[in-house]
């Protein structure tokens, strides 16, 4: 029987110097690939170069995981939302919201757009983050596709199956790298056929508890 046995530090190969070096550098570089976590069917976080951005619906019981430097994009209103400045929701709007983004680019190099896209009577932002580069779209819970249909260029797009009908029945195709689809049922999760309107596209179908390695 063949054994194998993890690499540790106690390895032969770790009492030379240059070992060490080299695979502390690897680590190194691994640990700061951004990555995106479903923490629910609502809910995901990204891990950007050490800043955290929760998007989407935050329940209550997740609060305690959200720190006050942390970012939070709410696409509608919460009842009690976390305490710390970097949180953002349909409430803010005009001079308050452009000072908050305009504060979040200084600090983090995150920069937001937050936009208006209603739910009938019920206010509700999208969100269009850039980062390092990149373009992140969070969708939120609306159905009206005009606003993603707008977005160009975008490198992640985080939508709703509800969206992607809707985008489908427009007749139009999402313009995104990859696509990313939450708010799923237990029974679209397992599902191998869902239909996503994009042109070759990745298509990501996560599980709450899975972290994704994002820009490969």
């Amino acid at each position: 029987m063949r054994i194998f046995r993890a690499v540790t530090f106690n390895t032969m190969m770790f009492r030379n110097p240059s070992a060490v070096l080299l695979f502390a550098l690897a680590a190194s570089v691994f640990a700061q690939r951004p990555t995106a976590t479903m923490v629910s069917s609502g809910l995901f976080r990204l891990d950007l170069d050490g800043f955290r951005v929760f998007a989407d619906s935050p329940a209550e019981k997740d609060y305690t995981a959200i720190g006050v430097d942390d970012v939070v994009l709410f696409s509608t209103e919460p009842a009690n939302p976390p305490i710390g400045g970097r949180t953002f929701m349909p409430s803010m709007s005009g001079e308050l919201l452009d000072r908050r983004t305009e504060r979040l680019g200084e600090k983090t190099a995150i920069y937001l757009n937050a936009r208006s896209t209603p739910m009938g009577e019920i206010p509700h932002y999208a969100y269009l983050v850039q980062w390092n580069g990149r373009r992140i779209y969070f969708a939120g819970e609306t159905s009206d596709p005009t606003d993603l249909l707008d977005v160009r260029e975008v490198d992640l797009a985080f939508v709703s199956p509800t969206l992607l009908a809707a985008v489908e029945k427009a007749g139009r195709t999402i313009e995104a790298r990859t696509v990313i689809v939450y708010r799923t049922t237990n029974a679209e999760q397992q599902s191998t056929n869902m239909s996503v309107p994009c042109d070759r596209c990745k298509v990501v179908l996560p599980v709450p508890g899975e972290t994704i390695q994002l820009f490969r």
